[in-house]
């Protein structure tokens, strides 16, 4: 039972050469359900506090769903959009049981190819829209969109795979490298992510291309990226912003205008003198604005603003009942929310919000695999910047981007790449391998042959003999300390 024992890097056997014997459980007898040391399916703390905070928003956003499906909004009869959203959960739970069977490091292997073939996809709307073509009914254009592939019984968005793919394959490149800690080293990453980001903005989508960005600097800065570089970096892009404006689309700028056009200050400001504010907005977008570019904001504040402490109750309301708010069901559910069951429901997402972020930086801090750690410290950037960008709109405080809130909003794209995204964070908890070389990603100046330079611990990197000597290499194999979590 339990074969032979197993030996650190040094020919040492732990615990003085005798090994402990565990009974294993009928699954781990399965191969791919074997783990080393926990099972796939034995849940950490945090793995739990995940699936539960999940399991709550997935319930509260078919709630919110089912009673916008209706003839008079949705264009049909019966709660069809609620069933489609309750088939791309299950598909979805399912993706996700079979991932944390296999475990993330196989998904490491495989994350340039994902990738590669994500952005092929990515280039076929792309490719209708400048051949001014549907290729026979493949691509679905909407409102002057061309983001969604059609295939039988689904529509699929390209984007939202590939910002998980994204995740994937970034993790996976900045793992075991230490280039980044030069400015020069830097400009690799970023065409890495130029790539995806130029396909989405040419469909357009703003609002994916703007989650790609913090999802890059808090894995350049995770990585051991300098604060300073990162920080030219994004005086960079601020310079670059007003040549960007005037090449964005018309409606891109009313978007972005709406959200400053709520001051009556400033309303009438480019009222009383237009061609001061020119470049800003005209004189008749001033005055139409809440009939205009600010109708949702409008109606979203005042949706949310009427649920009150405890909201109007499920399926009530004048926002619930009425068709006054458009894509409230998707971009604008958490004014739903509000409308129904008030502070109090909105309080109940964002904890379930916390509980995963919180949960998630757990499992980060506790992983010392580099390829581990950073694929949870992207995920978890990846779920808080889609709530902090679909409740910013919704509150006025940044530009409407079709962003879709994670787990409530409808759409099956959506919810299938965000479970998937949640899976991977939980296998990373599972999966967490045992480490007896240094940890990664801390870099330290030291002094060498009279020559103060900046050595790095990144995992695959040469190192000085001289090197103060980690404390984990003196621990056993399968021996995790205090510090490492659950």
């Amino acid at each position: 039972m339990g074969g032979p024992p197993v030996h650190d890097s040094e020919g040492n056997a732990p615990g003085n050469g005798r090994t402990i014997a565990v009974p294993p459980r009928w699954y781990d007898r399965i191969p791919m359900f074997e783990q080393s040391g926990r099972s796939a399916f034995l849940l950490s703390r945090p793995g739990w506090a995940i699936v539960l905070a999940t399991a709550v928003l997935l319930v509260i956003g078919l709630g919110s769903i089912f009673v916008t499906d209706t003839h008079y909004v949705a264009g049909h009869d019966g709660p069809r959009n609620a069933v489609k959203q309750v088939f791309a959960i299950l598909v979805g739970g399912t993706v996700g049981l079979v991932l944390l069977a296999v475990g993330y490091p196989m998904m490491g292997r495989w994350a340039y190819a994902l990738f590669a073939a994500c952005v092929l996809i990515l280039a076929v709307p792309v490719a209708a829209k400048f051949g001014q073509t549907t290729l026979g009914g493949l691509v679905t254009p909407r409102n002057g969109a061309y983001r969604w592939i059609s295939l039988p019984g689904f529509q699929l968005q390209p984007s939202e795979p590939m910002k998980l793919a994204y995740v994937l394959a970034l993790a996976w490149y900045l793992r075991h490298r230490s280039s980044y800690r030069r400015f020069s080293g830097l400009w690799i990453p970023v065409v890495f992510s130029a790539v995806p980001a130029a396909l989405i903005l040419l469909q357009p989508d703003l609002g994916m291309v703007l989650l790609l960005l913090p999802v890059l600097f808090s894995l350049l800065f995770m990585a051991g990226a300098k604060l300073s570089h990162l920080g030219i970096i994004a005086l960079l892009g601020l310079a670059a912003a007003p040549l960007a404006w005037d090449r964005i689309h018309g409606y891109q700028r009313l978007r972005v205008t709406a959200v400053f056009l709520q001051s009556d200050s400033l309303r009438e400001a480019v009222i009383r003198n237009p061609e001061a504010y020119k470049k800003f907005a005209t004189r008749r977008q001033a005055l139409e604005w809440s009939a205009g570019s600010g109708y949702q904001l409008v109606h979203a504040n005042n949706a949310i603003g009427s649920g009150g402490l405890l909201g109007n109750g499920w399926g009530r309301g004048v926002y619930v009942e009425n068709g006054l708010l458009p894509d409230r069901h998707n971009d604008f559910v958490i004014a739903v929310v509000a409308h129904q069951w008030g502070f109090a429901g909105c309080l109940l997402v964002l904890t379930c919000y916390g509980v995963i972020v919180v949960a998630g930086t757990v499992i980060a801090s506790a992983t010392a695999e580099p390829f581990g750690r950073l694929l949870a410290v992207g995920v978890v950037t990846l779920i808080a910047s889609q709530v902090t960008i679909n409740v910013g709109m919704a509150l006025g405080m940044m530009p409407i981007t079709g962003m879709t809130l994670p787990f409530v909003s409808y759409g099956g794209s959506s919810v299938l790449t965000n479970l998937t995204a949640l899976a991977i964070l939980v296998s990373v908890a599972q999966h967490r391998p045992y480490l007896l070389s240094g940890k990664p990603f801390e870099f330290a100046p030291k002094r060498e042959r009279g020559m103060l330079v900046e050595k790095g611990h990144s995992g695959s990197g040469s190192r000085s003999p001289r090197a103060e000597p980690d404390r984990n290499r003196s621990r056993p194999v399968g021996h995790r300390s205090p510090t490492e979590g659950p």
